[in-house]
């Protein structure tokens, strides 16, 4: 079959059957069931996609209107099911699910080239799977945000969009959220990354430094606290088997640093009380991860290279040194205990991550780093041990 007898027989089917036939259609040419070269299928995939699942072209490739809400419900649902009927290979695990599906999710969701609307839809999709332990579409989705990087635009605005969308309209012990390390781990490990890299972090001098929502802030200290192994998910997750023949899997991104970096900016930048107390819960787990999480993988796989949970060059970022110089100028007696408290969690978290052997970088540099910052009892201890 052609590439426009395929159009013109989906043509004949109104929606939602049409879209239907099209999902099935793009799943045969994705997986390679038809007899037309590589870039002639990605083609007609694309083209499918366009017009028949998200409505976007008409049939003269011309953009359409936006779909109703009532219909923008409908394709949701329907790609829920879709991804949640038997699975097509019989290899699926609750990290990597289907190789197939996860090539179908890529393709409908692609990092360049599709319409902004599309990432709303993404971001709609996600929500309605996470509420109904539609597993194997958050395990397409974290795959893809790894592939693409946890800190790229697109793992960015997803991880914002729930956020905005999700997060802040539902209560943080809903049981789908709590459930989602276990249903979901490489996707939850993955948008704790996207989300560390939305809050304290200063990128340009006009922008000020954001905090996250107390609910975003209670999901991943009960998350981290659920599984201390959590956090190394994208690691030791072996990827290649959950991609498409020919990709080459991406190098994974850990949490470890940019929820670090929150505990380190609260004590100078949160007013909240009972935040802070949730911070301090933060910087507990991760300690704990750190010391522990590892540990208990490694010894069950002695195969696997040890991660970074921090790194020399970016322990100590500027804005934290910028925040610490203005609150020991104003010799507010607060402030300067605000001080303390970050130099302390910042000696603890290096401590842990040099004893389970996860720190990258050389000594010297971090010690150089360390000794520019103001005298602190602990602080001085570890640099100590750092130079025996």
């Amino acid at each position: 079959m052609d590439f426009n007898e395929v159009k013109v027989n989906l043509r004949k089917f109104a929606f939602p059957l049409s879209t239907e036939n099209a999902l099935n259609q793009i799943q045969s040419i994705i997986n390679g069931e038809t007899t037309r070269k590589q870039h002639l299928n990605e083609d007609l995939a694309m083209d499918l996609i366009s017009e028949f699942v998200f409505c976007e072209t008409n049939e003269e490739g011309k953009p359409t209107k936006p779909m109703s809400r009532i219909r923008h419900l409908e394709l949701l649902v329907m790609i829920c099911d879709y991804f949640n009927k038997p699975k097509i290979k019989p290899d699926n695990d609750n990290c990597c699910g289907d190789t197939a599906l996860n090539a179908i999710f890529m393709t409908l969701f692609p990092q360049f080239g599709a319409p902004p609307l599309r990432t709303n839809m993404l971001i709609s999709l996600i929500s309605l799977a996470i509420s109904t332990y539609s597993n194997l579409i958050l395990q397409s989705a974290g795959i893809q945000m790894q592939q693409l990087g946890c800190s790229s635009k697109y793992s960015s605005q997803l991880a914002d969009g729930l956020v905005k969308r999700f997060f802040t309209f539902i209560d943080a012990k809903n049981p789908s959220l709590h459930l989602l390390p276990q249903n979901a781990p490489l996707f939850t490990a993955n948008l704790m990354t996207s989300l560390s890299e939305l809050y304290f972090n200063k990128k340009t001098m006009d922008i000020s430094i954001k905090e996250p929502p107390r609910v975003v802030l209670e999901i991943i200290v009960r998350w981290i606290n659920s599984d201390t192994r959590l956090c190394f998910t994208a690691h030791y997750t072996d990827l290649q088997r959950a991609l498409p023949s020919g990709a080459i899997p991406m190098a994974a991104t850990l949490p470890f640093l940019g929820l670090f970096r929150w505990c380190f900016f609260a004590p100078l930048c949160v007013k909240n009380n009972n935040d802070l107390v949730l911070y301090s819960e933060l910087h507990c787990a991760l300690i704990d991860s750190v010391m522990e999480g590892w540990k208990v993988y490694a010894a069950e796989n002695p195969r696997v290279s040890c991660p970074y949970t921090l790194s020399v060059h970016s322990v100590v970022p500027q804005q934290l040194k910028d925040l610490i110089d203005e609150a020991i100028k104003s010799n507010d007696p607060m402030a300067l205990h605000s001080v303390d408290v970050v130099l302390e969690r910042l000696a603890q978290s290096i401590n842990a991550s040099i004893i389970s052997d996860t720190i990258f970088g050389n000594k010297q540099d971090l010690v150089s780093q360390l000794e520019s910052l103001p005298e602190n009892k602990v602080l001085k201890l570890l640099i100590k041990r750092i130079q025996l």
